[in-house]
């Protein structure tokens, strides 16, 4: 048998487990997954994976099936893909730190507990339902939480399908959609409140807590709501039971004793006074006994048996003020505890007498807490927690089940609450027992009276279970009273309630009996009732028990005859007022009853029935056929009955009256009065209180109704009451507005009758005919136009209206639309204005509009109305909604055809609503609505509707302003959209409508506009069309791929469509093109750069198009005109697209537009066009290279523009600067200057923010000719010609110099300035300002503390790099004070994925040409211009400014580093022979210093610095090689400078202090580590050397002379130490002399004697005079600094110190002198660092430079450290040439140099050939001390770049902490953070590291060249002549001239003793 497949439907599966047998057709599956079965054949299924797509069989029992659910389906669905996107937004929240992340990750999570929920199947119809709500309710607000769109819902949570769903409804639902995600986003887990009518009914929650009181029996607690001002109850009693154990009796109640107080109405809640009121009543024996517990066990049976004789005995009473409660000021919490004070009843005291008591002394004492009685024992009372709550029964459960779950009591309000629902069905009865007075008949005391009420019926048998102590209590058959002891006169005030069937209710009656309760137990038992009293419950009119007080009549009972069943007293009288009517005699008597004339027994009643009235007039009413005499009477007592009573009876009363009516069909006699009836009943239905029992009468009129006839009655009253509309009678006006009011159910009724008529004739037309002028007569009531008719016209328009539907029954339906039709019209205008239009709204939402008849009827003069009314801009929103409601039904495809209705409202009312747009505030909330209803008219209009619009203008000029409006609009719409940007879905409907219409508008634009040419058409269409094209709602590439799935399935990709469309309009152009040239160009290339390939493939002609158009157009006429005829007329150029081009491009790319990919689609296409092109082949491809070239340098500005990095924006700016300065963008130019100096000002860059606008003013003239628009600027828009901006450029240039401290650069522009005002302008006022300012810049120059910045090489190596950076070199200008290491960190940081290189080396193709990023950073030292070196032989005045020459203005910059050590390819200036190389690797090893060749490296940026940026690139750069022996003479020289420069500062200030000179003397005579002078000699001056190095006997000869010439300079030195050395450093000056001694006869026994006597004292005398300028007290502040000498005394630095400084380094100076032993040879690199660098710490040339130190200093007095700062930048003065840098091994922390170390280190001299060329050392740490006081004193720092004499042109550089391979030669390497040498670890106190470069501050450095220098020397008077100088190799690079200082004494050669070089050698070898 051949199996057969079966399709299976809906059907899907999960894998439970893995199935991966193969075989044919086989789906594998993996357990979870899901699968969609397709067919089944016996124990197999055929089916497709969900998620993967792959078909297959596999076996039936490995799937869980289930069904498919569409709802289920679609909501999974939609939870994943929620789930799937905001994963990635989740891990965004994630990495931006987001405080929302953990919100959405708790959404995600619940998201997936839904999903599973769902997916599992097991949840029921309802709990889906909630799940939905939940589960969308959390996508919602997370979309909104994320910024995502809004999901649109049906109200079943579905989503909508904007193609399926009306504008207008999309409109609402987005609004509905946003205010449910704001409730929903404030609580989640609330169920939305659903939409209701107010609230009229209150419920009163109370809750029990506890009841605490001493009691020995059991107690019934009796709570009730109570009114203070009127004492008595409002509500039911709710009775607790409590055990005397203090328990609640029933036990499962415990936590439950709840109860709501229902019906409370607002009256209830105004009430004066209400309190929460509990009685107690004890329930037991007439005497309250202690407990014996004992025998509890015997008393708690004996309870049982007697339980039914349990006598009820008042207990106390405790009361609560719950007012505020009740009325809502006070908000209750069911988790707070009252606590109700409990007061027990006095002897004889009722309870009602104890209630009023704490009442009384409420008010009067205003109790707190207990009461004031001696009764209210403390701590006793009942605990309670209260609430209001809102709404009925049913409504609380739903919103409040926490509170009400369960078996809660319901006490209801003695009364009917203000709304009566029809189904609430009550027949109670309240009675009250009051008082009664009973005589003592035999007994000698008081009786105690104990009262049984039972029901009884006719028979007088007891009817059981009626009544009930209150709420909470069990139904009971009899009620026992309260008993007083010893009390007559009874007074209980007890309330209770009576059910009683309503069947039965009509015969029963209460029958009350007076008992004695003995005390006795045993009397008690045999005590018989002694009184009995009985009221029946309904009267003999048939009317119930009056809600009176009753005064009962007592009978006393013969026992020996009563029996309990003897119902004969029911045939006496009962009450006071029944035996007053029989007149009868008052000892009546009636078998065992006798009437007691002394007893009296009262009661009150109150019934709360709805199905017995008392009312004696509406009885009359329902029995009128049986009593027809008094009829008239019965119809007006109606209107007069309580509306409780009619609602009550509602069925009963209206069929009496339609009785009465039929009965007197022949006669109208009662008509009036019966008509009058029903409006009255109307209007009780109409009443809020009644408003539940419309539903009633409804029921009523379609079920029960059966009057036939009675439509033509109401029919003549109607018309009679409406006919009588201009009577002046107040009384007839009145019932014409209620009948207007009631017309609904008026002619409700009269439909009905005539229905009920029809089924039985068929008189159609006659009735017609009488309804047809009962509705004229309505409209003849429309035309009245007096005061009093305008209520009634109101109420008919109002109502009128809702009896559309019942009418259309029985009427004609387009009868009935000319009828409406002429009452909209007939109404005078102005004229209830409003309430017209709610009607016309009404007739829209009715069903008459449902017919297209009736629409087009009823349409024409509802669009004029409205059109009307918007122009005058009246009830505008009324209109909107009419428009919408009409829109939203044309929509529908079940109300026939619309194309003419939607005709009709475009023709009359789309032109208003357009303008009315336009008119339209955007903070109009109409405004989205008003823009949805145009919308919806585009929407529904077709090709026809377009065609019928357009043609219906009268002129071209009207459909000009038409499509100018339109254009408008649309424009503004897309711009600036009406709706959130969070509507998707209405957005993207807006853009669908809006582009249909441009399509066809287009269309209309070229047949209309084409041939009589409108530019402003064509161009408006442009901007509209492009505006809508590159709004951001279209931009597909910025949405998800989901969101954009999702619109190019349903709308396509717009913006293709509209370039498409653009594209062909601008074609279509013809001649008319050039019009749009160069107006057009910015939009359309906005269009262009969007990132759509082909629409920019499809538009990038347009441009070429425009090229041509203007090339060709005539240079003479505008357009074409002349070109034909005379070619020569012909333009030529594109200049005017070309400029807009390129500023639009500028604007648009720098704002987000443009890409890589359209600079190449640009280059490709517009190239291909132009190669092709003859005359403008060359321009063409200029301009598209020019293109090219911008767009690259814009994108690379716009992706640096947000970066932190502001340096890399300047650069970017500064290309684009460039850029257009090549192309003469005059404006685009300033533009980016502007920009330049914003960024700088943002940086404090002030004197590159002067440069910046130094090039703005180059561009202007010193005339008044009016500025052009190209070099205006916003920043001086208040400037009119050129002097004007030219002028406040230079002020605001000058300032910007003033406040970067470049005084010289300001001056510049001062000195122009003032030719301007004494030349030209003769401003002399201006003059005598600016030449105040000018000689405040001069005093500045010369005594202001400037820091002296430094240079840093960086070059960026490698790919990752961006392209402006990529394997440049750049030299940067550091920052303020800015060290090595500070400079790095911020180069660094700006590129966290660089890696920084450690070796100086150039980098290999490998690094070059990585993708990654490279970063090689050293110190530069700048190389002074020559021109510049004028001022070297100048007076020491110019000191201060060849400082500022020395690094400003400077474009050529060098640096050294150790020299490969087989590298002899390149050329040095002293060109060593070949022998010279071989000694590079195998030289004398005994000696480094015979050894240490250099690589010095000279660079050239493109522009001096400073200038616009603070970097410049380098353009070029030359490296040559420093021999050993230039290396050693020009230490010399820089040691003999420091010294000379320090004697000069000590011979002219007498108050500095002694340590630097002490230092540096000690360095060069008691040289610790290197040697000092002897390396010198030992590596050079030998006979070996000079044998193998004949050629270099001019440079050795150099090298004696300045070891000689040293010496006298010594001498000099130790005289000024001896005259200023205190007593103490006595030991320490003989140890300096006795070495002196020593040193001065080996060297002039060897080099002969050289002398110096006077030319110092001339020199002391002019810094003497200079000195006297400066403050004396100044001059002490640097009393304490110590300065200490780089690289052998080559360089030192002066450091400020603090106070705290002072003494550390007194101690150190002291460790120094008594430490002048020599260290040990062995010491390693922290060694030099500590122990060898005592001898610089007093070097010679450091005390010098701190005697100069106060030359510069101003006037102004500031802190200690400050001053200190600023004396040291006075003497920071750097030599002709700036030090080299020198970089050393990697794996040695670099050393600062050292002056003279206290001995030779060989160990440390021989890692000096351990050189590895890395980059940034690891140098010892320094303290935290150090650091701190580091970034104290900033000035510490500023100088720190390695200075030496330029001999020979070769200048050494200095290289800071990050390159470790430099070696020091002259001057040595400081690091970067300290430029002078490191402090002793021993002595971190203070910072001997941060010493100012002094050595170039107060000498200038010696020649390049050898006979330069020897000219410098004889300049100094008395100096022997010097050894002749070696010639200079000519392979040399030529460096700067010398810059001596001081005519005598700067530019003299200062020897260097070859102990010192020894030093700088061995430091820079280990500071690496």
């Amino acid at each position: 048998m051949t199996s057969i497949w079966r399709k299976v439907k809906d059907l899907q599966g999960i894998a439970i487990h893995n199935f991966d047998e193969d075989g044919p057709y086989r789906l594998r599956l993996t357990v979870g997954e899901v699968v969609q079965m397709l067919q089944e054949c016996d124990e197999w299924f055929y089916g497709c994976s969900k998620y993967k797509g792959n078909s297959g069989i596999f076996p039936k029992s490995y799937v869980h099936t289930s069904k498919i659910s569409s709802s289920t389906e679609a909501l999974t669905h939609e939870i994943t893909s929620v789930l799937r996107e905001w994963g990635h937004h989740w891990k965004h929240l994630y990495v931006t730190h987001s405080p929302h992340f953990r919100t959405i990750q708790e959404q995600i999570l619940e998201l997936i507990g839904y999903r599973s929920k769902i997916l599992s199947a097991t949840l029921t119809v309802d709990e889906l339902k909630d799940m939905k709500r939940l589960a969308t309710a959390k996508i919602d607000t997370g979309n909104q939480l994320l910024g995502l769109d809004m999901v649109v819902r049906d109200e079943h949570g579905n989503v909508l399908n904007p193609e399926q769903t009306s504008t207008i409804q999309l409109y609402y639902h987005h609004e509905t959609a946003t205010e449910r995600i704001r409730k929903a986003t404030i609580s989640l887990k609330k169920k939305p409140v659903k939409s209701q009518l107010p609230v009229y009914s209150h419920i009163f929650f109370v809750s029990v807590r506890n009841f605490v009181c001493k009691m020995a029996e059991d107690v019934e607690l009796l709570l009730t709501l109570y009114d203070g001002k009127d004492m008595k109850a409002i509500t039911e009693n709710y009775v607790v039971c409590w055990s005397r154990e203090g328990l609640a009796r029933d036990i499962d109640q415990l936590h439950n004793l709840r109860v709501l107080f229902t019906d409370l109405g607002s009256r209830d809640l105004s009430r004066e006074k209400v309190y929460l009121v509990c009685y107690a009543v004890r329930v037991g024996s007439m005497y309250a006994k202690e407990i014996d517990h004992r025998r509890s066990s015997i008393l708690q049976q004996n309870q049982k048996q007697r339980s039914s004789e349990n006598m009820r005995r008042p207990f106390g009473v405790a009361a609560m003020d719950v007012t505020l409660f009740i009325a809502g000021k006070l908000e209750g919490d069911v988790e707070t505890h009252h606590f109700i004070p409990f007061l027990q009843c006095c002897e004889k005291e009722s309870l009602d007498g104890t209630l009023r008591k704490i009442l009384g002394q409420k008010d009067t004492n205003s109790q707190k807490g207990n009461g004031n009685s001696s009764n209210a024992v403390g701590g006793q009372g009942l605990w309670v927690s209260i609430k209001l709550l809102r709404g009925d029964t049913k409504q609380v459960r739903e919103e409040n089940p926490h509170l009400v779950l369960g078996n809660v009591a319901i006490a209801r309000k003695m009364g009917f609450p203000e709304v009566i629902l029809p189904g609430d069905v009550r027949n109670d009865l309240y009675l009250t027992l009051n008082s009664g007075e009973f005589s003592k008949g035999s007994k000698s005391t008081d009786k105690n009276v104990e009262v049984t009420i039972k029901v009884c019926n006719e028979r007088g048998v007891a009817i059981p279970g009626v009544m009930t102590l209150g709420g909470g209590a069990p139904g009971i058959d009899e009620y026992r009273s309260v008993i007083y002891y010893h009390e007559d006169k009874p007074k209980w005030f007890e309330t209770f309630k009576i059910a009683v069937p309503i069947d039965e209710f009509r015969h029963a009656h209460l029958k009350f009996t007076f008992k004695h309760r003995s005390s006795n137990e045993a009397k008690d038992r045999s005590e018989k009732p002694f009184a009995l009293s009985y009221v029946k419950l309904m009267q003999r009119n048939g009317t119930t028990l009056q809600d009176i007080k009753h005064e009962l009549l007592v009978y006393k009972l013969d026992h020996k005859k009563y029996e309990e069943t003897d119902a004969t007293y029911l045939k006496l009288p009962s009450t006071q007022g029944e035996l007053e009517e029989l007149n009868a005699e008052k000892k009546l008597t009636q078998g065992p009853f006798t009437l007691s004339s002394k007893d009296n027994f009262s009661i009150s009643t109150n019934v709360c029935s709805t199905k017995l009235t008392q009312n004696v007039d509406l009885l009359g009413l329902l029995k009128w056929a049986s009593r027809q005499t008094d009829l008239k009477e019965s119809l007006t007592a109606l209107m007069k009955v309580d509306g409780e009573e009619v609602v009550k009876f509602l069925q009963d009363v209206l069929d009496a009256l339609f009785n009465i009516l039929m009965r007197n069909s022949d006669s109208d006699e009662y008509d009036d009065m019966v008509f009058g009836c029903l409006l009255y009943i109307i209007g009780l239905v109409s009443d809020r209180k009644y408003q539940h029992f419309q539903p009633v009468l409804d029921l009523y009129i379609s079920e029960n109704f059966s009057a036939t006839l009675a439509y033509k009655k109401l029919i003549t009253v109607l018309r009679k009451r409406i006919d009588s509309a201009t009577n002046n009678d107040g009384q007839e006006r009145d019932l014409l507005l209620k009948t207007m009011k009631s017309l609904q159910y008026c002619l409700r009724f009269v439909v009905k009758s005539r229905l009920l008529f029809a089924e039985l004739n068929q008189d159609e037309e006659e009735f017609s005919q009488s309804l047809t002028e009962l509705l004229k007569s309505i409209i003849d009531l429309m035309s009245h136009e007096t005061d009093g008719t305008l209520l009634v016209q109101g109420a008919c328009l109002k109502y009128l209206p809702t009896t559309i539907p019942h009418i259309l029954q029985v009427y004609n339906k387009k009868q009935l639309s000319n009828i409406l039709t002429d009452l909209l019209v007939t109404l005078p205008p102005g004229r209830l204005t409003k309430q017209k239009m709610m009607t016309v709204n009404d007739i829209v939402h009715s069903p008459l509009f449902l017919s297209p008849e009736c629409r087009a009827i009823l349409l024409p003069t509802i669009t004029i109305l409205v059109r009307s009314l918007l122009e005058a801009k009246e009830e505008v929103e009324l209109c909107v909604k009419i428009l919408s409601d009409i829109l939203e039904l044309t929509f529908r495809s079940d109300v026939g055809s619309t194309v003419s209705d939607v005709k009709e409202i475009m023709l009359t009312a789309l032109r208003t609503v357009i303008q009315t747009v336009i008119s339209m505030d955007r903070e109009n909330p109409l405004v989205g609505n008003l823009v949805s209803v145009m919308l919806a008219i585009f929407r529904q209009m077709t090709e026809h509707h377009y065609d019928i619009y357009i043609n219906q203008f009268g002129t071209p000029i009207d459909l000009l302003d038409f499509l100018m409006e339109i254009l408008l609009v649309f424009k503004d719409l897309v711009s600036k959209s009406v709706f959130p940007s969070d509507w998707s879905e209405m957005i993207m409907l807006q853009n669908s409508i809006i582009l249909k219409s441009l399509r066809f508008f287009s269309k209309t634009i070229r047949d209309y506009f084409f041939k009589n040419f409108e530019q402003q058409a064509w161009s408006n269409f442009f901007h509209c069309a492009i505006a809508f094209l590159t709004q951001p709602s279209l931009q597909l590439d910025t949405f998800s791929p989901t969101k954009r799935n999702r619109i190019v399935v349903r709308y396509k990709d717009m913006r293709r469509e509209t370039a498409f469309e653009i594209r062909s309009m601008w074609f279509n152009l013809g001649q008319h093109k050039i019009l749009f040239i160069p107006s057009l160009v910015g939009a359309i290339l906005e269009m262009t750069l969007i990132p759509e390939t082909e629409l920019r493939i499809a538009t990038i002609p347009i441009f070429f198009d425009m090229m041509q158009c203007e090339f060709y157009s005539s240079r003479i006429t505008e357009g074409y005109g002349d070109t034909k005829r005379d070619p020569a007329h012909i333009k030529g150029n594109f200049s005017q697209y070309e400029d807009e081009m390129i500023a639009k491009l500028d604007i648009l790319v720098e704002g987000g537009r443009g890409d890589e990919q359209f600079r190449v689609l640009w280059v490709q296409r517009m190239t291909a066009l132009c190669k092709d092109h003859s005359t403008m082949r060359e321009m063409g491809l200029r301009f598209v290279d020019i293109v090219a070239r911008l767009m690259e340098r814009l994108l690379q500005y716009r992706d640096i523009i947000h970066a932190e990095s502001q340096e890399h924006r300047m650069l970017c700016t500064v290309n684009l600067l460039d850029f257009y300065s090549e192309i003469n963008r005059k404006e685009m130019y300033i533009r980016y200057v502007n920009k330049l100096c914003e960024l700088h000002l943002d940086c404090d860059n002030y004197t590159e923010a002067a440069y910046s606008l130094k090039l703005y003013s180059q561009l202007l003239d010193w005339s008044d000719q009016p500025l052009p628009p190209l070099l205006r600027s916003q920043r001086y828009d208040n400037r009119q010609t050129h002097r004007e901006l030219k002028e406040a450029l230079y002020y605001d240039i000058i300032d910007y110099f003033d406040k970067g401290k470049m005084w010289e650069c300001a001056l510049d522009v001062c000195k122009e300035l003032a030719k301007q005002y004494e030349e030209e302008t003769f401003d002399y006022s201006q003059m005598s300002v600016l030449l105040k300012r000018m000689a405040s810049f001069y005093d500045s120059i010369v005594k202001q503390l400037r820091p002296e910045p430094e240079y840093f090489r960086v070059a960026y190596y490698g790919r990752g790099h961006p392209p402006f950076l990529q394997n440049k070199v750049f030299v940067y200008r550091g920052k303020e004070y800015e060290r090595l290491s500070d400079f790095c960190s911020r180069i660094l940081n700006q590129l966290p994925n660089a890696e920084q290189m450690n070796k100086l080396s150039p980098p290999g193709d490998d690094i070059l040409e990585s993708a990654s990023q490279y970063v090689q950073i050293n110190k530069v030292e700048p190389l002074m211009s020559e021109k510049k070196h004028r001022l070297s032989g100048k007076p020491v005045t110019a000191e201060a400014v060849l400082r500022h020459h020395r690094v400003n203005n400077v474009q050529r910059f060098r640096f050294s580093r150790p020299a490969p050590r087989r590298n002899s390819t390149i050329t040095s200036s002293s060109t060593p022979s070949e022998k010279d190389a071989k000694d590079k690797d195998s030289g004398n090893n005994a000696n480094e210093f015979a050894s240490l060749w250099l690589e010095r490296t000279v660079l050239v940026t493109s522009y001096p610095l400073p200038g616009i940026l603070r970097w410049f690139p380098v353009t070029s750069s030359k490296t040559y090689l420093v021999s050993p022996l230039q290396n050693a003479i020009e230490t010399m020289e820089a040691t003999n400078k420091d010294l000379r420069d320090l004697i000069i500062q000590y011979r002219a200030d007498s108050t500095l202090t002694l340590n630097p000179l002490s230092m540096k003397l000690n360095g060069v005579l008691d040289p610790a580590v290197m040697g000092g002078v002897d390396n010198y000699e030992k590596a050079f001056l030998n006979p070996e050397y000079r044998d193998s190095h004949a050629d270099h006997s001019s440079e050795l000869l150099k090298l004696e002379s300045l070891i000689a010439e040293q010496i006298p300079l010594l001498g000099i030195g130790l005289e000024l130490h001896k005259a200023r050395a205190p007593t103490e450093l006595g030991p320490f000056h003989q140890k300096l002399d006795q070495c002196f001694s020593a040193m001065r006869a080996h060297v002039e026994g060897k080099y002969g004697k050289r002398t110096c006597d006077l030319q110092i004292e001339t020199m002391t005398q002019s810094v003497t005079m200079r000195r006297h300028q400066t403050l004396k007290g100044e001059n002490h502040r640097l009393s304490e600094a110590s300065v200490v000498s780089n690289d052998g005394g080559t360089r030192s630095r002066v450091c400020s110190l603090t106070k705290s400084q002072v003494p550390t380094l007194k101690s150190f100076t002291s460790f120094n002198f008594n430490n002048s032993s020599p260290n040990s040879g062995t010491t390693n690199v922290s060694l030099t660092r500590n122990t060898s660098i005592r001898s610089n710490i007093l070097s010679s040339a450091s005390l010098k430079a701190l005697a100069n130190s106060n030359s510069g200093l101003s006037k102004k007095k500031d802190t200690k450290r400050r001053s200190s700062r600023k004396s040291d930048s006075a003497v920071s003065h750097k030599t002709d040439q700036p030090t080299s840098q020198w970089y050393t091994m990697p794996d040695l922390a670099q050393t600062p140099p050292t002056s003279l170390p206290s001995s030779n280190s060989q160990s440390t001299i021989t890692t000096v050939f351990e050189l590895r060329q890395e980059l940034t050392p690891k140098r010892p740490l320094r303290s935290e001390v150090e650091k701190e006081r580091r970034m104290s004193n900033r000035w510490s720092g500023q100088s720190h770049q390695y200075l030496r004499n330029t001999g020979n042109g070769l200048d050494p550089s200095g290289l800071g902490k990050g390159n470790r391979d430099s070696v020091g030669t002259t001057d040595s390497t400081a690091s970067e953070d300290d430029p002078p040498p490191p402090l002793p670890i021993k002595t971190r106190e203070a910072d001997y590291c941060n010493l100012p470069d002094d050595t170039l501050i107060h000498n200038n450095k010696s020649e390049i060249t050898s006979n330069s220098n020897r000219q410098n020397s004889q300049r100094i008077r008395c100096k022997p002549p010097a050894p002749p100088e070696p010639i200079v190799n000519q392979s040399t690079p030529p460096t700067p001239p010398p810059k001596p200082k001081r005519p005598a004494h700067s530019i003299q050669t200062v020897v260097l003793s070859m102990m010192s070089t020894d030093i700088s050698t061995t430091d820079d070898s280990s500071t690496a």
